[in-house]
């Protein structure tokens, strides 16, 4: 199991469970389909286990609410994302640029998905999720580059590079991606690179 998927909450941690991998993945997909139809404040957690066919009770099962269950289907895309890009790390095929291209090149993927999580003004799930996914690839980074988990300025370190991912990453996504990911991947490296040369010089 990955890093990222250790990191997040158990319920975003995919079951060795097949039936309950699977009902997992039906009520994200009820979920989506019906934010598709209704802001997400309308939708009833009876609506998404109706929609997904299966019992309520089988929801609480697995999420604890439907602000869980969203949050679930950011993990995964996120979860996904890690695996690819660790694969390629391994590989030796990509660096910090690479890196932040295929980011945006991921989510490029995702964008009906992400408009709707953005639509449904629950920013603070996907801040939180890049907050956390920043964090973790710190983490990974920290023996080549020196760093200490004791920084008393990582934290702030931490905040300013999500926070510069979910602006990038949601007024791209509003405005229907009209730059291509690999030049926002390069804009996103050139913006918080300067910002790592800022801090070496300082």
């Amino acid at each position: 199991m990955s890093t990222i998927s250790r990191k997040f909450s158990k319920d975003s941690i995919p079951s060795t469970d097949l039936r309950a991998r699977r009902t997992r993945k039906w009520l994200q997909n009820a979920l989506i389909e019906l934010m598709k139809e209704k802001p997400f404040e309308d939708i009833q957690i009876t609506e998404i286990a109706e929609r997904a066919q299966v019992s309520r009770p089988a929801f609480y099962l697995h999420f604890r609410s439907k602000e869980d269950l969203l949050l679930s289907h950011v993990d995964m895309i996120f979860n996904e994302f890690h695996e690819e890009l660790s694969i390629e790390i391994q590989r030796g095929n990509i660096d910090q640029k690479a890196s932040a291209v295929m980011f945006f090149q991921y989510w490029e993927r995702y964008a009906d998905t992400l408009n709707l999580v953005i639509q449904a003004d629950t920013s603070n799930i996907l801040l939180e999720r890049l907050k956390e996914y920043v964090e973790i690839m710190l983490n990974e980074k920290m023996p080549k580059m020196g760093s200490s988990a004791r920084d008393p300025l990582r934290d702030y370190r931490i905040g300013f590079i999500s926070g510069g991912a979910y602006m990038l990453l949601t007024q791209w996504i509003l405005q229907k991606m009209p730059i291509s990911a690999e030049k926002m991947g390069i804009l996103f490296y050139e913006l918080t690179s300067s910002c790592e040369k800022n801090k070496m010089q300082g």
